[in-house]
């Protein structure tokens, strides 16, 4: 990993004990557009952090991080809100 890719990380642990790292720069426009169809416009940003994000280490689907508590849904989407790719 390069010295902007680790400048740009987000680290958070989540109520869960569940450890989310991701990298705002990796969320583009295609991203974006593939989250909002396969989520109906709804849950978008989960959508965006299940392409772009790790979950303890791995990759986890869209659906199955919807079934966190509404806290950690809350918790991720102002951590990918919060985000300031590139800075």
């Amino acid at each position: 990993m390069t010295k902007a890719q680790t400048e740009n990380l987000v680290k958070l642990t989540l109520s869960n004990g569940v450890k989310v790292e991701f990298d705002p720069t990796k969320g583009n426009g295609h991203c974006l557009m593939k989250a909002r169809q396969a989520s109906g416009g709804m849950a978008t940003v989960i959508y965006i952090l299940a392409e772009i994000a790790t979950f303890d280490g791995e990759k986890m689907p869209a659906p199955e991080i919807l079934n966190f508590n509404a806290h950690d849904i809350i918790t991720l989407e102002e951590a990918w809100g919060n985000a300031k790719p590139g800075q």
